[in-house]
């Protein structure tokens, strides 16, 4: 999620998010910090979502809910519009959110316009239609980035995680993909083996030796362990695992300083989290990305963040991406905002949380209408 740490991470992981540093990197952490809402900058990447529809369940996603609740597939031409549009700003593209990408039969034109317009393109699987005709597809294509989501590592606890998955095949995918990239002595796509685990207390997220072991020699570029988390608070309840906690201190979210999502449809909802489009900010059908990022309901988010007054907005309510760890980082990032703001730093007056967690309100209650226009010819 888009905590203080996720924002370092751009400079702590710079090989995986070179394209974005530059130096409107400075410029986004600069208006982060000081709370400002009108930007006088376009958004650095995109969440651009091919397809809502997934393969899987898996018991720490809203796809186990029933979310979306409207599912279909994006247009080609509406992708060469959102194209033509960001092209001279955004960075990068995560051709990912609610749904599994590989299921779009036009998944390689999309990644070669991205490319062809000089934006990475980061896909995000869970690998199990990752066949061999798929691998070779996404070689062809030219993807700069591809992260494996294969969560725990360990039979019985992957298939506990990922229903609809079977941990010996999927792992064969993945290693055969590798296999081909190798082969191909090609340095794309960057390849991050992206690990989620439930979360216990005083431990911290790892991947098994035995797992690792088996992709020795081959081209994995980055391992990235981590804890499950909430989404925005829709897992606080949930009998199936314990999400992270956040920590005590707030702080308003990042992801509205940096980056902007889209669904397969073409609606814009504020955030990445939102699977249910809570708070839209508008239609790219019909209106400009560079439009929407400063429009009267983006800039009126940010400056509810900004003021404390998370709790008018639903998803924002719950969400553990707005509650901050203590530590060295949260005591140097307020002193410098402290610098920036003359002592008014954003969301100062909001108190600290005497516990952990962001107090969500547990699984939504969403009246489920599941709508799947067919795959695009």
């Amino acid at each position: 999620m888009n905590t203080i740490d996720g924002a370092v991470d751009l400079i702590k992981k710079r090989k995986r998010h070179r394209a974005v540093l530059t130096p409107r990197v400075g410029q986004f952490m600069y208006h982060w910090m000081k709370g400002t809402t009108h930007l006088p900058y376009l958004p650095l990447k995109l969440h651009v979502e091919p397809t809502s529809v997934c393969n899987l369940r898996c018991p720490m996603c809203p796809q186990s809910l029933g979310l979306p609740n409207e599912q279909g597939y994006m247009e080609l031409d509406l992708f060469h519009k959102i194209i033509a549009d960001c092209k001279d700003y955004v960075r990068e593209i995560n051709l990912f959110l609610r749904g599994e990408s590989l299921i779009h039969p036009q998944l390689d034109e999309m990644i070669r316009a991205c490319e062809e317009a000089g934006i990475v393109a980061n896909l995000s699987t869970n690998a199990k239609i990752l066949t061999a005709d798929r691998a070779e597809m996404l070689l062809d294509a030219g993807l700069s980035k591809l992260t494996v989501s294969f969560d725990a590592g360990e039979k019985e606890m992957y298939e506990k995680m990922r229903h609809g998955a079977k941990f010996d095949r999927v792992l064969e995918n993945v290693l055969e993909f590798l296999r081909r990239k190798q082969a191909r002595g090609s340095d794309k796509p960057y390849v991050v083996m992206q690990m989620l685990v439930f979360y216990e207390p005083g431990a911290q997220p790892k991947i098994p030796r035995e797992f690792r072991e088996q992709f020795k020699g081959l081209p994995v570029d980055e391992w990235d362990p981590m804890f499950a988390h909430g989404w925005a608070g829709m897992f606080d309840s949930s009998e199936e695992f314990t999400p992270r906690p956040s920590g005590p201190n707030y702080h308003p979210c990042n992801w509205l300083w940096k980056s902007m999502t889209i669904y397969w449809d073409g609606t814009v909802p504020a955030c990445c989290a939102d699977w249910t489009g809570s708070y839209v900010l508008g239609d790219v059908r019909e209106e400009r990305i560079s439009d929407l990022w400063n429009n009267e309901n983006m800039v009126r988010l940010r400056q509810m963040q900004v003021d404390g007054r998370y709790k008018e907005v639903g998803m924002c309510s719950r969400c553990d991406a707005l509650w901050q760890p203590d530590g060295k980082l949260w005591q140097a990032m307020s002193t410098v905002e402290e610098l920036i703001t003359g002592g008014n730093r954003p969301g100062k007056d909001v108190p600290t949380l005497t516990q952990n967690g962001a107090n969500g309100n547990g699984k939504p209650k969403v009246k489920v209408r599941v709508r799947k226009n067919p795959p695009p010819s």
